[in-house]
């Protein structure tokens, strides 16, 4: 038997060794099996709606996952969120600062951020276990380089043996199968290792001659350990996560890369089933990509609808703080309605970003520019109101109530007029000026406060002359009772003024008493023109009396005056509807009023002569 295998002609070593080309799988699916794009994968997992608090807690979950590849694009995008998350409440506690900020000088000093520090401290944790991860697969990678390479010495010692052909093939499937087992290399030591054990492979089977028996004993082993992972392949059709069935078929794809050929009939039957079932698994992802595809378009159409809304709001412009923070609110809503869309078509992703961010910064921007404005008119009517105040402070202690109150009642009406200064001094300005005014008028109410009371007991003595002047007979005739009402008259000029709350009253009591007696005198003979004579001698007795002469006298004028001017407009007027047929009824109404008033008018001039020049 070892002779006639010895004499055998081994047929070529290509195809026992054959090389399968797992990248016609591949190639197919190029677009899915690229590492660099795990969002893919990952795309519809969305966290634009979650509060800092619930990122932070699925990042919590991701960094102490076990498999750290299975998370790398979880994590990713995990940090993207929070971080715009982030930058987007910074910008916005920003603009609430802007909005009361005294002056451009001002720095802005956000307050510490817990949660933030927290979601930091487990980025670090995941990149510091990324790190020791990334160099205990380098070391596995070089330790598993080396082993194979120990192998391929042992295939090459192999190769140059002289044992038998039975015990060398033992041999030989027991390397395949111990370099079989042993892991991946480095990525740079691939194909140099591939070529190497393929040398010394030929080598091998150059040397030894191996019989056709014996080749096909290694086919059949090949042949079981394909149809094994064909098995494996089709199982993942079981698998409902999409992305751990592609992680163990590319696991498999490898496995088959380390298996020999089976015989020359079956390796295209087997890498067929192979390849087939892999495609079930590519169908599902491909599936998956389409419906993901279709929500991106329609998440699109949404986007871009809130760009449109945005643009518009850019757009306004308003003229108070309320329709701002109004407009400014409804801007924040339709960024949370952003953040709540998935997303879109990754060719569509950027250009729309930006276009609803730059809507969203020009209205900011314009935002801005309003509270830049405000901020400087705060600054002139702060000025201007510090000037009041320093005007009432200087006027405080002033001791001339009368003029002095009324220029407090127009610096509070010009007060009134100035536009508001800022919240933050707001009630300080007011209150410095209103301090100031309380302090003036306070002085006043003492002041007079102090001077009523003094002239309580003139009040006393004036009700007493009314009650008198009241029960008060002026005598028998005309002469007498004149006299008698002079010296009352006399007595009541003499007296000293009463309080304000008490001089009406006290006036108006004492007009009812002359009138009173009065009647006694016009009982005694005495006719109007009498009466108002002793009238005025009274009147002239005092400095009030005779102001009141001098009213008296401006009034009755300007009542002549005015009578006067009616009468001209009516004589004007009827010269006119003289020349008007059927005006007779109206021309009589005018001329009625026309007498009316020149008898008025003559008796005004009469009680004018009577009125002495004070």
């Amino acid at each position: 038997m070892d002779n006639k295998v010895n004499e055998q002609k081994i047929e070529s070593t290509e195809s026992f060794n054959e090389t399968v080309d797992i990248s016609a799988i591949k190639n197919q699916h190029e677009d899915l099996e690229q590492e660099s794009e795990p969002d893919a994968l990952h795309a519809l997992e969305d966290f634009s709606s979650l509060s800092k608090e619930e990122l932070l807690n699925r990042m919590e979950e991701a960094v102490s996952s076990v498999d750290l590849d299975q998370v790398k694009s979880k994590i990713q995008k995990l940090k993207d969120t929070f971080r715009e998350l982030v930058r987007e409440e910074l910008e916005a506690k920003r603009r609430v600062w802007e909005e009361h900020k005294e002056s451009d000088d001002d720095k802005f000093e956000p307050a510490a951020d817990f949660v933030s520090d927290k979601f930091e401290d487990y980025l670090k944790k995941y990149n510091q276990k990324r790190t020791e991860l990334r160099r205990s697969r380098d070391a596995d990678q070089r330790k598993n380089f080396a082993n194979k390479m120990a192998l391929v010495d042992e295939l090459k010692a192999l190769a140059e043996s002289s044992e038998s052909m039975n015990k060398a093939f033992e041999k030989l499937q027991d390397l395949q199968l111990r370099y079989r087992k042993i892991g991946l290399v480095p990525q740079g030591n691939v194909e140099e290792l591939r070529k190497v054990w393929q040398h010394h492979l030929d080598r091998f089977f150059d040397v030894v001659k191996i019989s056709k028996e014996l080749r096909e004993l290694d086919f059949k082993k090949n042949q079981e350990l394909k149809i094994e992972l064909i098995a494996k392949a089709e199982a993942l059709t079981g698998e409902p996560s999409v992305r751990r069935a592609l992680d163990q078929l590319n696991q498999f794809q490898e496995q088959w890369r380390e298996i020999g050929s089976a015989s020359k009939e079956l390796n295209d039957q087997l890498f067929d089933k192979f390849k087939l079932a892999a495609d079930k698994t590519y169908v599902r992802k491909q599936a998956m990509l389409a419906d993901n595809k279709l929500k991106q378009v329609e998440n699109l159409a949404s986007k871009v609808a809130l760009c449109e809304k945005m643009e518009l709001s850019a757009e306004q412009i308003f003229d108070s703080h309320k329709n701002w923070q109004d407009a400014n609110n409804a801007v924040e809503v339709l960024f949370v309605d952003w953040r709540k869309i998935g997303h879109v078509p990754k060719e569509d992703e950027e250009k729309t970003w930006k276009r609803f961010k730059d809507a969203r910064q020009n209205f900011f921007r314009n935002r801005e520019s309003y509270y830049s404005k405000q901020r400087e008119d705060f600054k002139e009517n702060l000025v201007a109101k510090i000037a009041l105040c320093e005007k009432a402070e200087s006027l405080k202690e002033n001791v001339d109530w009368k003029n002095t109150a009324i220029q407090f009642k127009r610096m509070q009406d010009d007060w009134k007029k100035i536009g508001p200064v800022s919240r933050k001094v707001s009630d300080k300005i007011w209150f410095r000026f209103k301090a100031a005014a309380d302090a003036f008028f306070d002085n006043r109410n003492k002041q007079f406060a102090v001077a009523d009371a003094l002239l309580k007991e003139n009040v006393i003595a004036r009700e007493a002359l009314i009650l008198e002047a009241s029960n008060a007979n002026l005598g028998e005739d005309l002469s007498s009772a004149r006299l008698a009402l002079a010296e009352l008259q006399k007595r009541w000029m003499e007296l000293k003024p009463a309080p304000r709350n008490d001089f009406e009253r006290l006036e108006n009591a004492w007009k009812k008493v002359q009138e009173l007696l009065f009647v006694q005198l016009k009982d005694k003979g005495g006719d109007e023109n009498t009466l108002q004579r002793i009238k005025y001698d009274q009147l002239q007795q005092s400095d009030k009396g005779r102001d009141q002469i001098i009213r008296e006298r401006s009034a009755i004028q300007e009542r002549i005056k005015k009578l006067q001017a009616e009468i001209s407009s009516i004589e004007n007027n009827l010269m006119m509807f003289s020349k008007s047929k059927g005006a007779q009824s109206l021309v009589a109404g005018y001329q009625a009023q026309v007498e009316k008033n020149k008898t008025e008018v003559d008796k005004l001039k009469l009680q004018l002569k009577q009125i002495p020049r004070a």
